[in-house]
């Protein structure tokens, strides 16, 4: 008789005791002991230990036995922990350090692509270096607990209809037990466990083998998109690249996504690598073509450093988008050599995956301290001139910890600045205001210049209720008077405000202004004022993302119509806009 049941018996009541112990652990962590213990930072360093050790635990487990993978799990967590504890001490206050998440996502890419590697390692000396073993280990450790996350969520699902059923009848045991201060932690704990064991068990039946197969399916699809990309776009050209981060980020996910499917696609080693002509080819010309939206992703991101300085969201954009354009290089560099093309790549995904996890652990270290670079990076701006209202001053006080604040300090002192009185009043708003909006009311305090004849108004003859725009909110008018502060082409202000009766619905006036951001983005936006003396935004029914600085231009000389649709709407440079009211 086989021994195999009582090996899978055992195999499913260890991880279901380790998952239980792990839930206990997190309800002691997580719920108890803060309630028990004043000091934040002994609360995070207990909580970042349990979470960190347990999960690496558990991905380790039944491949390698409880010993041998609490060993490794506490070499990959205990250092990972220590980095981040390390690296929340730039906060005097451990919420707003947790608030950021910045080092969050770094312990969890740190922890999630080291523990493959120890995974590799402990199936025989040196495995970390090859690299069929990390790609086993790492869509193995994925599809596990993908599975058994799975398998919880039906857990609980069972439990409330079982709950509800038996409510029915007056029985109420099953919410009674649940209510139990431990007890929703222990059932997931337990549930987890128990859903790894049973997917180990059937590891020859769930494998990453049909996920694998079911991304390559999609490779061509991507590589058509990819490809329209590129040849719509000396076409279209980028003026809606340098907006904001979104664009940047956008190029970076398509890029990660291609080098998944790549990935997917070569497989573990040659013998496992697609044989299809076709999929072939379509994997080299992807591998090739991704430089290109790696290239734009860090461009974008790069000139928005130019325009604006660091901080630690472009940080992080710029090391995320720098590790996407080396894996980048290296695919195309791969395919451009053509011979061995295939293990070029598996040893650059290799070689970027070691880097990764070395760029994780630095963040949590002084070395890559983004927020002691945004607050230089931003010092120097301010020294250089930059308008007081371009400086993130509430960032530094609320949300770049301790290096922030002694920032905050140097743009006090700082005479030399051109409108010194205004930085040391936008110093002392940041310092009183509890929440943001309180800062930007509070602008009012240096009295907000009239909007009356700032900003131009067409068409010829048109007006608005005397002191209308003075009655917007004042973070609204200050936003106004820092558009129409910059020059669209012919010389004119970076502001124009459109009358007309666009819904005859609507009783009082109606406006549709457009004002230049930077990057050469106007921000379009509806306004109703229904009597003298009061005003509101209202928002427009398709924001033009694709316009710039010349629409304004256009409008104010005048290069617009007024047509009528079943609203009157503004028309200008094939865009049809109307307030949303």
């Amino acid at each position: 008789m086989s021994s195999r049941p009582d090996e899978s018996t055992m195999d499913r009541i260890s991880l279901a005791a380790v998952g239980a112990v792990a839930g206990i652990a997190m309800y002691l962590l997580f719920d108890l002991i803060p309630e028990l213990v004043d000091n934040q930072r002994l609360v995070l360093l207990a909580a970042t230990t349990g979470a960190s050790f347990f999960s690496v635990l558990l991905a380790l487990l039944g491949p390698t036995p409880l010993r041998r993978a609490a060993l490794a799990a506490a070499t990959v967590s205990f250092p990972a922990t220590l980095l981040f504890i390390w690296a929340s001490f730039r906060y005097g206050d451990v919420e707003q350090f947790l608030e950021r998440g910045h080092a969050i996502f770094a312990l969890m890419v740190l922890i999630g692509v080291a523990t493959p590697f120890m995974a590799a390692a402990l199936e025989e000396d040196g495995g970390w270096k090859r690299y069929s073993r990390l790609f086993d280990n790492a869509w193995s450790i994925v599809v596990r607990y993908t599975a058994a996350a799975l398998f919880v969520g039906v857990l609980w699902a069972v439990l409330f209809l079982s709950d509800v059923l038996l409510s029915l009848v007056g029985v109420t045991i099953i919410d009674d037990i649940i209510d139990m201060d431990p007890m929703p932690w222990l059932v997931s704990g337990v549930g987890l466990g128990l859903g790894l064991a049973i997917v180990h068990e059937l590891r020859d039946y769930i494998s990453a083998f049909l996920f694998i197969q079911l991304l390559r399916v999609l490779l061509p699809l991507l590589l058509v998109v990819l490809t329209v990309f590129v040849v719509a776009l000396p076409i279209q050209g980028l003026s809606g690249l340098f907006g904001n981060l979104s664009p940047a980020a956008t190029l970076a996910a398509v890029t990660f996504a291609a080098i998944t499917l790549i990935s997917a696609v070569l497989h573990r080693d040659a013998e496992a690598e697609s044989d299809g002509r076709f999929l072939r080819i379509a994997a080299q010309a992807l591998a090739v073509l991704i430089v290109v939206p790696a290239s734009l992703a860090v461009y974008a991101v790069s000139v928005r450093i130019g325009q604006y300085g660091l901080t630690p969201d472009r940080v992080a954009a710029l090391v995320v988008c720098g590790v996407i354009l080396v894996y980048a290089i290296c695919y195309a560099g791969a395919v451009a050599v053509r011979a061995d093309w295939t293990a070029r790549i598996r040893r650059a995904n290799l070689g970027v995956a070691v880097l990764i996890v070395a760029l994780a652990a630095l963040w949590l270290t002084p070395a890559l301290n983004a927020e002691r670079m945004s607050v230089t990076s931003q010092i120097a701006r301010a020294q250089a001139g930059a308008d007081v209202a371009d400086l993130p001053i509430w960032e530094f006080h609320r949300e770049w910890g301790l290096a922030g604040k002694r920032g905050l300090e140097t743009l006090r002192d700082m005479e030399a600045h051109p409108r010194h009185g205004d930085l040391v009043a936008a110093v002392e708003r940041a310092k009183t205001a509890t929440y943001r909006h309180q800062y930007e009311d509070q602008r009012e305090g240096e009295t907000l210049a009239s909007l009356e004849g700032v900003v131009p108004i067409v068409p010829e003859g048109a007006r608005l209720p005397e002191g209308a725009l003075d009655a917007l909110r004042p973070d609204e008018r200050s936003r106004i008077l820092e558009a129409c502060e910059r020059s669209v082409p012919g010389g004119g202000p970076g502001c124009v405000m459109v009358v007309g009766q666009f819904d005859p619905r609507v009783e009082g006036a109606q406006a549709i202004g457009l004002f230049l951001h930077s990057g050469n983005y106007v921000r379009v936006t509806g306004f109703h004022f229904p009597q003298e003396g009061t005003a509101r935004s209202t928002g427009v029914n398709g924001l033009a993302g694709r316009m710039k600085d010349q629409t304004i231009a256009d409008i104010q000389a005048g290069r617009f119509t007024l047509k009528p649709v079943e609203i009157q709407v503004l028309d200008v440079d094939g865009f049809s806009l109307f307030p949303n009211n």
